[in-house]
């Protein structure tokens, strides 16, 4: 009879192969479901970051973060590498991202940096483009954008340049060859005081623009950057100081020319868009009457592509009854309208913080019929 004392080395060298085999198996299911933990954690659009307080335990969890300040508090966004668990939730991070928060790009985390940028991208992304920009003025040369653009941006909370520009850029890395809107909304540390109704972005905020990585986000860089919407003195109409920085409204008139309105469109998905019109003959701009006949041609074909988006204001009717057709286009702006806007009231007080400028605005007031003819404005 064979011994069990002793086993073959045969069989005890094919145990053990089978042993290595068995636990090699368990090792590496175990290894792939902890990879596609962290992966759903990575990826997981409302669980990703996490935001606690500056006082969070450090020795609870081995943590990167990036801090934003909102309102003055220091807060942080935390990656829990031990258990994954979350502190917070992405609704309070995307509260930061469209308040007084700081580009997290400035404190990138050490690990797992790559995951966050994606997922700040992501952030960005969802943040809808009337986040940040409101609304958009435009019309042909000298039909009465100014006057519109100004009296828009009466209503609290809302400003913008005297001209913009950039969505004549295919992408926020060509803002640079737009002219020469990108040249008027530089400070170049030239006649500043005169300039105050312009973005006066440093070549720095520029460069962060140009960075972008759509046109939501660089409305979100401009607010940050510029002057305007950070400094004036905007309050609500119950007394209330405006939330900083306030919302941008662009007037640019080139951008209803056929070749840039439906791109224009396009890029700033849901944002409103008034379009003045005035009659042919009586507009001060070296245009063939076949030109304007294919720019509103292709503004009714706009209006009828994308329902609801745009809003046309006739300049005679405008000049007729200004107080009835600001209130249908303040309307559509989801503002309310006042009279007292005519004599540009909102736009007075907001600038005040400037006297130079606050003494130039002092003597606006709306006057009927008296935009464009030379020599003329629609002030006096």
């Amino acid at each position: 009879m064979p011994s069990f004392d002793k086993i073959s080395p045969v069989v005890v060298s094919s145990r053990r192969f089978l042993f290595f085999i068995l636990f090699s198996a368990l090792f590496a299911l175990v290894s792939i479901n902890r990879s596609m933990t962290r992966a759903v954690v990575l990826n997981n659009k409302n669980t990703d970051l996490s935001v606690g307080t500056a006082e969070t335990d450090k020795a609870e969890v081995d943590e990167d973060y990036a801090f934003d300040e909102v309102d003055g508090v220091a807060t942080t966004d935390v990656v829990d590498k031990g258990s994954d668990s979350k502190k917070g939730g992405n609704k309070q991070i995307m509260e930061s991202l469209r308040r007084r928060s700081k580009r997290f790009e400035k404190y990138r985390p050490r690990k797992y940096g790559m995951a966050l940028r994606m997922k700040e991208s992501q952030m960005l992304d969802d943040a809808p483009m009337t986040t940040h920009l409101h609304s958009i003025i435009t019309g042909l040369e000298h039909s009465g954008t100014t006057i519109t653009g100004r009296l828009v941006m009466n209503a609290p909370c809302l400003v913008g340049a005297t001209e913009t520009g950039f969505l004549l850029a295919d992408s926020p890395q060509d803002i640079g060859d737009v002219y020469p809107w990108y040249s008027w909304n530089i400070d170049d540390g030239k006649d500043t005081d005169k300039k105050k109704m312009m973005y006066l972005l440093s070549p720095g905020a520029y460069e962060k623009m140009k960075a972008a990585r759509n046109f939501s986000e660089m409305y979100y860089i401009l607010r940050e950057n510029s002057h305007l919407f950070n400094n004036l003195n905007d309050k609500y109409d119950d007394g209330r100081e405006c939330e900083k920085p306030t919302r941008v409204v662009d007037k640019t008139p080139r951008y209803v020319r056929p070749q840039y309105l439906e791109h224009i469109l396009i890029k700033t998905p849901g944002v409103p868009v008034v379009i003045l019109k005035k009659p042919f003959e009586e507009l001060r701009i070296d245009l063939p009457r076949q030109a304007y006949d294919e720019v509103f041609a292709n503004v009714d074909k706009m209006m009828k592509k994308y329902p609801g988006r745009i809003k046309m204001l006739y300049y005679e009717k405008f000049m007729e009854n200004p107080e009835k057709v600001m209130g249908e286009v303040f309307e559509f702006l989801g503002l309310t309208w006042k009279d007292e806007y005519l004599k540009m009231t909102g736009l007075k007080q907001k600038f005040s913080v400037y006297p130079e400028v606050a003494k130039q605005i002092g003597a606006w007031e709306f006057v009927p019929g008296g935009h464009s003819p030379e020599g003329s404005t629609v002030f006096h």
